[in-house]
């Protein structure tokens, strides 16, 4: 019975673990180094591609306009300098959690006793954020980050407006200033 408890508590340590590693906000960015970011003055966010998911587009959407006004630019859809247009994807991960006890063959030489192993397999929905910036004169794209995230869908409103609001900031981190 001792046994059978801590098999289970390992098991559940190891998925704990899988499903935090699983978790981890993942970002990239890539831009147009000879582009002199501080002339931008003037910003629009065009609408955001969600695929039907107006509540998520609207946080998106509010996530930029607060990221790109905190750095001191203006909001307009007149003449704006630089074009901001968002989309996202939804993917699938697999993971696979092992958990792998006992004796058995080992390499050179015998480890004693059987053993035996535990695995499940799970499909994690992934969702990307894909923020382009593109300059609206001359109509190049200056600027491209993306952000990866497991989508928890238990997650409340408040939750995911957290998220996107976090990925959104760490996406801009490295946002050049003049």
């Amino acid at each position: 019975m001792r046994s059978r408890k801590w098999i289970v508590t390992a098991l559940a340590f190891v998925g704990a673990v899988g499903l935090t590693a699983c978790s981890t906000l993942r970002t990239t960015t890539d831009y147009d180094r000879t582009t002199d970011f501080g002339r931008f003055r003037v910003f629009d966010v065009e609408k955001v591609s969600t695929r039907g998911n107006d509540l998520l587009g609207r946080r998106i959407q509010s996530a930029l306009e607060s990221e790109f006004t905190g750095k001191g630019l203006q909001e307009s859809d007149r003449d704006p300098d630089l074009l901001v247009v968002a989309h996202t994807r939804l993917d699938h991960e697999t993971a696979i959690y092992t958990y792998n006890t006992g004796w058995g063959w080992g390499w050179r030489r015998w480890h004693g006793g059987p053993g035996w192993a535990y695995s499940t397999v799970e499909q994690i929905p992934i969702g990307t954020l894909i923020v382009d910036l593109v300059d609206a004169k001359s109509k190049q794209l200056v600027w491209r980050s993306t952000a990866s995230d497991a989508i928890d869908p238990n997650a409340t409103p408040e939750e995911r407006e957290k998220t996107v609001t976090k990925a959104v900031s760490k996406m801009f981190e490295t946002y050049p200033h003049a």
